[in-house]
């Protein structure tokens, strides 16, 4: 895999914008990037073709003709902003950006160590498109922002503006010297700990003070062992909250 990082990224999609003379866009032109691409050199030609003529991909850069073929509905789709196709779009030129040597191949007689540069090349490219589509200095991001924000400013896919929102979260935390949340079953699994009376050591007070417990929801039952109404439901069966006692066929 790359040993780039998120920010590393970041500042490669905006040194792209910057050379395309594109970084004053927020919504990026990614069909006037295309042409630039070709007109300031980076790219010798780029070919529209039918669907068929490119049915194993949306897109395809091939580095020995500095050349991009793209499907003929994802170019239409680019032109009319549709989001997948300006993703499509952004990612062919990202190849050519990153100088990929290493044309993507289907074909299963292709080889172990072809398909794992393959496949470092295409996340390689994911990562610099959705940086250049989407780059920290085009919005203020905080942890309230939302990948729905993302879609609506940058014209994203729902699916691209959530993964780019990890990123620019992973970003911001390191930046303002933030932890990564506990997922919520560590939270719980903590929480329970400590109501048993098990002293929980592995965090700073302050992070188990701060942290958020979700109350149990009890099913209004009393446990025929303790009489407690504090049965939880486990799959089929209910199990006291107090002394374990289940109830119910496993």
């Amino acid at each position: 895999m790359s040993g780039r990082s998120d920010e590393d990224y970041d500042n490669l999609g905006r040194v792209l914008r910057e050379a395309l003379g594109l970084d004053g866009q927020v919504c990026l032109d990614v069909i006037e990037a295309l042409r630039r691409m070709k007109h300031r050199g980076y790219l010798k030609d780029y070919v529209i073709i039918s669907d068929t003529d490119l049915p194993d991909a949306r897109g395809k850069y091939v580095a020995a003709a500095k050349c991009i073929y793209l499907r003929k509905s994802v170019y239409d789709g680019a032109v009319a902003k549709m989001p997948q196709a300006r993703y499509d779009v952004i990612h062919e030129i990202s190849h050519c950006a990153l100088d990929h040597q290493h044309e993507r191949k289907r074909a299963l007689a292709v080889g172990v160590a072809e398909r794992k540069h393959t496949y470092k090349d295409e996340r390689e490219a994911d990562r610099l498109a959705a940086a250049t589509l989407a780059p920290s200095h085009q919005i203020n991001f905080t942890l309230q922002t939302s990948s729905h924000d993302l879609a609506k400013r940058f014209g994203l896919s729902n699916q691209a503006a959530a993964i780019r929102m990890q990123e620019l979260a992973g970003m911001y935390r390191r930046q303002h010297g933030l932890k990564r949340p506990l997922p919520p079953g560590v939270v719980d699994f903590l929480a329970a700990r400590r109501r048993e009376g098990h002293s929980v050591t592995s965090l700073p007070p302050a992070d188990i003070a701060a942290m958020q417990v979700r109350q149990p929801m009890y099913e209004g039952e009393a446990c025929p062992n303790c009489f407690e109404f504090k049965m939880l439901r486990v799959g089929t069966r209910l199990q006291c909250d107090i002394c374990g006692t289940f109830t119910g066929e496993g």
